[in-house]
């Protein structure tokens, strides 16, 4: 378990069964509780195969952490095992979930996204914009299909 600007990053990239979620859900709890991340993020990006008991399990542990108040994001789902889970009708629901790391971020911190860069606009009314002004291609292409 690593913990980046402020996010408990727990990754499994083994096998589990009861025991190894046992001290899985020990350890992350204890760390959970040493440091009152404002995240935890359960990087699952490793396994192949997740069947509807193992996903209970997490499911369980999301709950623990989200009852000590931190919130949490399960990220880097494999397309077969969601595949799977949405086979079995696994109970999804209220899951936050993201596709790797940088998204999980996004997802808990969506004001430090780079804002994009405001157009440049001419000042005063379009109408008075100068003609010989840069057109974009783009513009280019769409201009007689109005």
């Amino acid at each position: 378990m690593q913990v980046s600007r402020d996010v408990v990053v727990a990754s499994i990239q083994v096998d589990l069964d009861d025991d190894v979620l046992g001290r899985f859900q020990e350890d992350l709890l204890g760390r959970v509780h040493e440091r009152g991340p404002r995240a935890v993020f359960l990087d699952v990006s490793g396994l192949e195969t997740l069947d509807s008991h193992e996903f209970a399990a997490l499911r369980r542990i999301i709950a623990a952490v989200t009852i000590m108040g931190t919130e949490s994001v399960l990220v880097g789902l494999q397309p077969g095992v969601v595949s799977a889970l949405i086979e079995v009708e696994a109970d999804v629901e209220g899951l936050r979930t993201a596709v790797d790391l940088d998204a999980a971020f996004a997802l808990i911190d969506p004001e430090s996204e780079v804002e994009p860069e405001p157009e440049n606009e001419v000042p005063g009314d379009e109408a008075e914009a100068p003609e010989d002004l840069p057109v974009l291609a783009t513009e280019r292409l769409f201009e007689g299909e109005q």
